[in-house]
């Protein structure tokens, strides 16, 4: 087991709801600004080495941007250090769901140590539109931003959503995102393309997809792990309701061949049967428990039968690499109530570990007199 009992982790949440508010767990607001989509990082390349950034999608006079924070005092406080907003509003009108990542070798003419931001831009074009996941790299520890290319452009007026990054074993950089192009034969899948230096793109390859039309996989994550293994995260929904947008995984051992794309992968189940919902993120924390452990944050948690659980918007799952054991619980440090698939509390949350696998920090949205932005906290991850 990698962390304490269950009979611990429901005590101690039980309790965090029992005592009264100003006893709860400290959350602080990034920036008080509204905000979508937060991302965190800790730089491990170059000058910035140590330093903690994070991005946020957030409005400024009406278009949509991406804030850039940064913290070099552990996460205890932030500051934002860029703005990144898009040279041609006339195609990125309607910005979302962004990912921040850090290359770990070089790709094109960019060192280890570049900072890329990728984006859906397009939602809000008109009839006509065609939605792009656009990337924009920084070679400053992310005070500057220069737009790179279009990873994609959908074929049509059907949108695409929330790209993902990585670097496959090969050196290629690999962008996934959820694509709905596919209209006569997938309401929603998801595909990968991939780069040798982050300018011109590959055809895009499907990853996961359902034989049943309506059955929509989605919003991916993925995480390369010191033994080289690539681990996906994701969510399938429509399949039925006691599963509606439950999470599944799957590896690669070279990050780009994710085996059979109608294998819907292994679903994210704990030992007492619960299971995530909805918006999934991971991180790889290499000093919890013997192995390291994988960190699965997501929107929602619900019980076997598919109603809410207790730990419902205030938990965080773990696994040991392999992941073959039911999921474990332990409790977030922002617990969110009232969650249940809104669209901003706890939609999309982010994790960074600590280096000494003893605590996380969370970034999660939540609503703060009625305007939906980014809080951060840290706290324990239980060891045995």
């Amino acid at each position: 087991m990698l962390i304490r009992t269950l009979g611990t982790f429901i005590a101690v949440i039980l309790l965090a709801f029992a005592v009264p508010a100003e006893a709860a767990p400290p959350r602080q607001l990034l920036e008080d600004v509204g905000s979508s989509y937060p991302r965190v990082i800790r730089l491990e390349h170059g000058p910035g080495a140590g330093r903690i950034i994070t991005s946020i999608g957030s409005m400024i006079d009406g278009k949509s941007v991406g804030l850039i924070h940064e913290s070099v005092d552990r996460g205890r406080s932030f500051q934002r250090v860029a703005v990144i907003s898009d040279p041609d509003l006339t195609i990125s009108r309607g910005m979302c769901c962004a990912t921040l990542f850090e290359l770990p070798r070089k790709v094109g003419d960019m060192p280890a140590g570049t900072l890329l931001w990728a984006t859906t831009a397009g939602l809000d074009t008109g009839n006509d539109r065609r939605v792009r996941q656009r990337v924009w790299r920084s070679a400053d520890i992310g005070r500057t931003w220069t737009f790179l290319s279009d990873i994609a452009i959908a074929p049509n007026a059907q949108p695409g959503w929330e790209p993902e990054l990585s670097v496959a074993a090969d050196g290629s950089l690999v962008a996934f995102y959820s694509d709905e192009s596919d209209t006569t034969r997938h309401d929603q899948k998801l595909v990968r393309v991939r780069s040798a230096d982050g300018k011109t793109w590959s055809a895009p390859v499907d990853t996961v997809k359902h034989q049943r039309h309506g059955v929509r996989p989605g919003m991916v994550g993925v995480r390369a792990l010191p033994d080289g293994t690539y681990f996906m995260v994701y969510e399938v929904c429509n399949i039925d309701f006691q599963r509606n947008c439950g999470i599944y995984f799957r590896t690669s051992k070279d990050g780009w061949d994710w085996g059979d794309p109608i294998d819907l992968g292994t679903q994210v189940i704990t030992e007492a049967g619960r299971y995530p919902r909805h918006t999934p993120t991971i991180a790889w924390s290499p000093n919890t428990g013997s192995d390291g452990a994988i960190l699965l944050i997501s929107e929602m948690l619900v019980e076997a039968d598919g109603s809410l659980s207790a730990g419902n918007g205030a938990t965080i799952l773990v696994n040991d690499p392999e992941a073959d054991d039911p999921w474990e619980e332990f409790p977030a440090p922002i617990p969110v109530t009232g969650v249940n698939n809104e669209g901003c509390r706890n939609f999309s949350p982010s994790l960074l570990p600590s280096r000494d696998g003893r605590t996380v920090l969370e970034l999660t949205t939540d609503l703060d007199d009625g305007v939906c932005k980014t809080f951060v906290a840290t706290g324990p991850i239980p060891i045995d």
